[in-house]
């Protein structure tokens, strides 16, 4: 420790520290994102919840990786610092992968989230605080570079993983999709630890944290910012649902994933691989974007941060509209290409570029210097809140339906109390339902009795008696064998916002917040603050 550079950088080029961060960034979100891609396929194919119990539980998981930054950042700027409150946290993160990988039950879920939750969250503001403070007032003009390749790598590293992850989980199993990420995060720890003489390290601040905290500039500059996060906020409502929602709609048999390119390479794509076009298309953008589109854009408009993400706002909007067009056709039995849906991360990936590498560098340089963690912490918060709205708009989007009566056999029908489903609509079945079901093992090809608890589609529908029978997502008929009594008032789940009307909202919602945020993007004022300035 005695080693460890604490003075500001002097240096006119790049700091030294700055390829241990990078290398470190990239192995630690090849372990994230490989996790995250395979979780909502786990959730509902291996745990079998259901997709609203799974959205539930992905963006609740978000939601607490996003709300623990601020405790990160407690940590860092009050007692650790930033270097300490990285290395801890990040054992934590690797043993929560070592609780995924060792327990494949509802239990071993939740506390192995839980863990990396805290680790993945709590390192987040440092780490992005961390690369800022690599630089002073010589090298000050390198930041905005920096932030770009810092972000190249977390997709540089999100990419394999969110290709590899998915093959792992549909051919080995859990355990070793869960295992290679830990095995990465193990990586990464000893890739930062191996900078810890390369780094400037900016010392936590103790108590003249708080005289800092509650100074009329500081409120006045965590003020400011709180606003602009409660917009971008409702940008992390839709964009964080490429792994949820996103996914959910890509396990239709009607989402043709099978590739061709010119005849000469074809494969199939599994739903999961799908997210990899987000990292694959930031890597593109990034470059283009700087040296392209923003130069071309500045010479009709002055392009400040807040301009970039407003921009980045309407973009979202057309991009869930695609994805409400592709929801229509599949839930109408149209085979649709899994381009349209490549399109639709396309026109998402040019809204993250514009709105997180933006808000992400802005949010450093109008932050104190003595608060960068802080704010860095708070800025993470929007992305909790935005979850949040997902998990209650989800837990507000189930309908439940009391079973009347399920008659077994050849095919199943289903009768339920007033209420009347519509042919191709999602119906969910939680645990206990008495029901069983026979499915294909994909491993073994045996046919499984497994519970009757998932999501499923509505099939042949009798409305004189509110009755249906049930299909998978191909519109293939289920047969399902009854194995004991149906529990008492026994309720199945539909959804409020139904097929491509989901979508649609939020679209809508999105819109409303761009429209809103226009007058902020335009009149706001603030000051940049930057290491080693008075």
């Amino acid at each position: 420790m005695n080693n460890q550079r604490i003075q500001t950088s002097t240096t006119n080029g790049m700091p030294s520290g700055i390829p241990f961060i990078v290398g470190n960034e990239a192995a630690e979100r090849f372990s994230f994102y490989g996790m995250r891609a395979i979780l909502a396929v786990f959730i509902t194919s291996y745990l079998h919840m259901t997709e609203s119990t799974s959205t539930e539980w992905a963006h609740t998981f978000n939601s607490a990786v996003y709300f623990t930054p601020i405790l990160g950042a407690f940590l860092a700027d009050i007692f650790i610092g930033k270097y300490k409150t990285i290395l801890y946290l990040s054992v934590l993160y690797c043993f929560g992968y070592l609780v995924l990988a060792l327990n494949e039950s509802k239990e071993g879920l939740f506390w192995g989230l839980t863990l990396i939750s805290i680790g993945a969250g709590g390192i987040k503001p440092c780490v992005s605080a961390h690369v800022g403070d690599q630089f002073g007032t010589n090298n000050k003009h390198l930041i905005e570079k920096v932030f770009s390749i810092f972000y190249f790598a977390v997709n540089f590293g999100s990419l394999f993983s969110t290709l590899l992850i998915p093959y792992l989980l549909e051919h080995y199993g859990p355990a070793y999709a869960f295992g290679l990420p830990g095995i990465l995060m193990f990586v990464a720890t000893v890739i930062f630890w191996s900078g810890r003489n390369r780094f400037v390290h900016v010392p936590p601040f103790g108590k003249a944290y708080f005289k800092t905290i509650f100074s009329k500039e500081a409120l006045s500059a965590i003020g400011r910012l709180v606003f602009i996060f409660a917009f971008i906020a409702i940008f992390w409502s839709l964009y964080d649902q490429s792994a949820s929602t996103w996914v959910y709609q890509s396990k239709s048999a009607f989402l043709n994933k099978e590739i061709d390119l010119f005849g000469f390479i074809q494969f199939t794509l599994l739903p999961s691989q799908i997210q990899a076009a987000n990292p694959i298309l930031v890597l593109i953008l990034i470059p283009i974007f700087s040296l392209y589109i923003y130069p071309a854009l500045n010479k009709i408009i002055t392009l400040k941060p807040l301009i970039k993400i407003l921009i980045g706002m309407f973009m979202c909007v057309l991009a869930f509209l695609v994805v409400a067009y592709i929801e229509k056709r599949i839930s109408n039995g149209i085979e649709t290409s899994v381009w349209w849906q490549f399109l639709a991360y396309l026109i998402l990936t040019m809204a993250e570029v514009m709105v997180s590498i933006t808000a992400l560098e802005f949010s450093y340089t109008q932050a104190p210097n003595q608060m960068k963690s802080t704010v860095m912490g708070i800025f993470m918060f929007s992305i909790s809140l935005g979850n949040i709205l997902v998990a209650v708009i989800s837990h507000y989007n189930n309908l439940h339906v009391e079973v009347a009566t399920i008659k077994v056999g050849s095919t199943t029908s289903i009768s339920l109390e007033n209420y009347t489903p519509i042919k191709g609509e999602k119906i969910e079945f939680e645990e206990g339902s008495g029901l069983f079901i026979l499915q294909k093992n994909i491993k073994t090809g045996v046919l499984d009795t497994i519970s009757l608890s998932g999501t499923y589609l509505v099939g042949k529908v009798d409305a004189p008696s509110n009755s249906f029978t049930l299909q998978d997502n191909g519109w293939n008929n289920i047969s399902t064998i009854k194995r004991s009594a149906l529990p008492e008032h026994y309720k199945v789940v539909f959804h409020r916002f139904k097929h491509e009307a989901y979508f649609y909202m939020y679209a809508l919602l999105m819109f409303v917040t761009a429209i809103l945020f226009i007058g902020v993007a335009l009149k706001y004022k603030g000051k940049t603050y930057i290491q080693g300035e008075a």
